[in-house]
Protein backbone atom coordinates (compact mmCIF):
# COMPACT_ATOMS: atom_id res chain seq x y z
CA UNK A 1 0.00 0.00 0.00
CA UNK A 2 3.01 2.33 1.07
CA UNK A 3 4.26 2.22 -2.65
CA UNK A 4 1.42 2.43 -4.35
CA UNK A 5 0.34 5.36 -2.38
CA UNK A 6 4.15 6.89 -2.90
CA UNK A 7 3.76 6.21 -6.54
CA UNK A 8 0.01 7.56 -7.00
CA UNK A 9 1.03 11.57 -5.30
CA UNK A 10 4.44 12.01 -7.41
CA UNK A 11 4.13 14.41 -9.84
CA UNK A 12 5.27 13.33 -13.85
CA UNK A 13 7.57 16.38 -13.72
CA UNK A 14 9.68 14.81 -10.76
CA UNK A 15 10.37 11.88 -12.56
CA UNK A 16 13.49 11.48 -13.82
CA UNK A 17 14.54 9.83 -16.96
CA UNK A 18 17.78 7.78 -17.21
CA UNK A 19 18.92 9.09 -20.49
CA UNK A 20 19.13 12.75 -18.96
CA UNK A 21 20.87 11.67 -15.45
CA UNK A 22 24.70 12.36 -15.55
CA UNK A 23 25.53 8.73 -14.79
CA UNK A 24 28.34 7.17 -16.95
CA UNK A 25 27.77 5.04 -19.39
CA UNK A 26 30.83 3.47 -20.40
CA UNK A 27 34.18 3.09 -17.71
CA UNK A 28 37.42 1.70 -19.13
CA UNK A 29 40.08 1.26 -17.71
CA UNK A 30 43.84 0.94 -19.14
CA UNK A 31 41.76 3.46 -21.93
CA UNK A 32 44.25 3.48 -25.05
CA UNK A 33 43.58 5.47 -28.52
CA UNK A 34 45.42 6.08 -31.46
CA UNK A 35 44.82 8.05 -34.77
CA UNK A 36 46.45 6.98 -37.98
CA UNK A 37 47.29 8.83 -40.67
CA UNK A 38 46.79 8.05 -44.59
CA UNK A 39 49.64 6.02 -45.22
CA UNK A 40 49.05 3.81 -42.08
CA UNK A 41 51.61 5.90 -39.75
CA UNK A 42 50.22 6.52 -36.08
CA UNK A 43 49.81 10.20 -35.69
CA UNK A 44 49.17 9.96 -32.18
CA UNK A 45 47.86 8.02 -29.16
CA UNK A 46 45.81 9.06 -25.78
CA UNK A 47 46.05 6.92 -22.79
CA UNK A 48 44.56 7.12 -19.74
CA UNK A 49 44.25 4.98 -16.48
CA UNK A 50 40.64 5.56 -16.57
CA UNK A 51 38.26 6.58 -19.04
CA UNK A 52 34.49 7.80 -18.17
CA UNK A 53 31.61 8.38 -20.62
CA UNK A 54 28.98 10.39 -20.30
CA UNK A 55 25.73 9.92 -22.62
CA UNK A 56 23.66 12.93 -21.79
CA UNK A 57 26.37 15.53 -22.84
CA UNK A 58 28.94 13.29 -25.02
CA UNK A 59 31.75 13.86 -22.62
CA UNK A 60 34.72 11.81 -21.23
CA UNK A 61 36.44 12.34 -18.36
CA UNK A 62 39.95 10.91 -18.26
CA UNK A 63 42.34 10.13 -15.34
CA UNK A 64 46.33 10.06 -15.58
CA UNK A 65 46.51 10.86 -19.71
CA UNK A 66 49.07 10.47 -21.62
CA UNK A 67 48.89 12.09 -25.12
CA UNK A 68 51.74 12.03 -27.49
CA UNK A 69 52.30 13.45 -31.18
CA UNK A 70 54.10 11.17 -33.48
CA UNK A 71 55.59 12.77 -36.68
CA UNK A 72 58.21 10.66 -39.40
CA UNK A 73 61.85 12.12 -38.37
CA UNK A 74 61.16 14.09 -35.47
CA UNK A 75 61.04 13.76 -31.68
CA UNK A 76 57.62 12.30 -30.17
CA UNK A 77 55.91 15.45 -28.13
CA UNK A 78 54.28 14.05 -24.68
CA UNK A 79 51.68 15.61 -22.27
CA UNK A 80 51.15 14.05 -19.26
CA UNK A 81 48.28 15.10 -16.71
CA UNK A 82 46.52 13.53 -13.67
CA UNK A 83 43.09 14.32 -14.88
CA UNK A 84 41.15 15.74 -18.12
CA UNK A 85 38.40 15.33 -20.11
CA UNK A 86 37.62 14.24 -24.21
CA UNK A 87 35.64 16.25 -26.00
CA UNK A 88 33.79 15.79 -29.31
CA UNK A 89 34.02 19.62 -30.85
CA UNK A 90 30.84 20.72 -33.32
CA UNK A 91 32.76 20.23 -36.55
CA UNK A 92 33.75 16.39 -35.50
CA UNK A 93 37.52 17.05 -34.29
CA UNK A 94 38.50 15.95 -31.01
CA UNK A 95 39.53 18.11 -28.56
CA UNK A 96 42.00 16.98 -25.06
CA UNK A 97 41.58 19.28 -21.86
CA UNK A 98 44.16 18.67 -19.98
CA UNK A 99 44.73 20.12 -16.31
CA UNK A 100 45.75 19.91 -12.49
CA UNK A 101 49.55 20.36 -13.48
CA UNK A 102 50.60 19.28 -16.96
CA UNK A 103 53.84 18.25 -18.08
CA UNK A 104 54.93 18.42 -22.11
CA UNK A 105 58.09 17.48 -23.04
CA UNK A 106 60.15 16.28 -26.31
CA UNK A 107 62.94 13.77 -27.10
CA UNK A 108 66.39 15.40 -27.86
CA UNK A 109 67.13 14.95 -31.50
CA UNK A 110 70.19 15.57 -33.58
CA UNK A 111 69.61 19.12 -34.07
CA UNK A 112 67.57 20.20 -30.33
CA UNK A 113 68.35 19.54 -26.51
CA UNK A 114 64.81 17.74 -25.38
CA UNK A 115 62.21 20.63 -23.98
CA UNK A 116 60.80 20.70 -20.90
CA UNK A 117 57.40 23.06 -20.06
CA UNK A 118 54.80 22.81 -16.90
CA UNK A 119 51.67 24.84 -17.05
CA UNK A 120 48.31 24.00 -14.90
CA UNK A 121 46.07 23.33 -18.33
CA UNK A 122 46.54 22.54 -21.48
CA UNK A 123 44.16 21.98 -24.56
CA UNK A 124 45.11 19.63 -27.26
CA UNK A 125 43.30 19.62 -31.42
CA UNK A 126 45.16 17.04 -32.26
CA UNK A 127 43.84 17.09 -35.92
CA UNK A 128 45.18 20.87 -36.26
CA UNK A 129 48.70 19.33 -34.32
CA UNK A 130 48.09 22.11 -31.45
CA UNK A 131 48.61 22.17 -27.63
CA UNK A 132 48.15 25.98 -25.85
CA UNK A 133 47.66 27.07 -22.88
CA UNK A 134 46.68 30.30 -21.41
CA UNK A 135 47.57 29.44 -17.66
CA UNK A 136 51.16 30.62 -17.65
CA UNK A 137 53.86 28.17 -18.82
CA UNK A 138 57.21 27.75 -16.85
CA UNK A 139 60.26 26.34 -19.48
CA UNK A 140 62.94 25.41 -17.66
CA UNK A 141 66.14 24.21 -19.21
CA UNK A 142 70.28 23.99 -18.09
CA UNK A 143 70.66 27.85 -19.60
CA UNK A 144 68.20 29.20 -18.08
CA UNK A 145 64.03 29.75 -17.13
CA UNK A 146 61.52 31.43 -19.03
CA UNK A 147 57.61 32.06 -18.02
CA UNK A 148 55.10 33.30 -20.29
CA UNK A 149 51.66 34.24 -20.10
CA UNK A 150 50.40 32.08 -23.41
CA UNK A 151 51.77 29.50 -25.02
CA UNK A 152 51.17 27.98 -28.66
CA UNK A 153 53.02 24.53 -29.67
CA UNK A 154 52.28 23.43 -32.98
CA UNK A 155 53.23 19.56 -32.51
CA UNK A 156 54.20 19.02 -36.43
CA UNK A 157 56.39 21.76 -37.12
CA UNK A 158 57.64 21.84 -33.69
CA UNK A 159 57.01 25.52 -33.21
CA UNK A 160 56.86 27.37 -30.16
CA UNK A 161 54.50 30.98 -29.74
CA UNK A 162 54.49 32.29 -26.17
CA UNK A 163 53.30 35.91 -25.08
CA UNK A 164 54.27 38.12 -21.78
CA UNK A 165 57.96 35.98 -21.43
CA UNK A 166 60.18 36.92 -18.94
CA UNK A 167 63.37 35.11 -19.49
CA UNK A 168 66.04 34.59 -17.10
CA UNK A 169 69.43 32.97 -18.52
CA UNK A 170 72.79 32.04 -16.99
CA UNK A 171 76.55 31.05 -18.00
CA UNK A 172 77.24 28.24 -18.43
CA UNK A 173 80.26 28.78 -17.40
CA UNK A 174 81.28 29.31 -13.94
CA UNK A 175 84.24 31.85 -13.53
Amino acid sequence: MTFWLSRYVQLDEARVDAASRHDPDLIIENFSALKLGDRGAVEYTITAGKLTHFRDDDLSTLDKIVFSALQPNKPKVTATAPRGQLIKRVDGADEVMMEGGVRVETEADAKNAPLKLTTPTLKVIPDQNIARSGDGVVMESPLGKLTARTFVLNTETRRLEFEGVNLKYSSRSKR
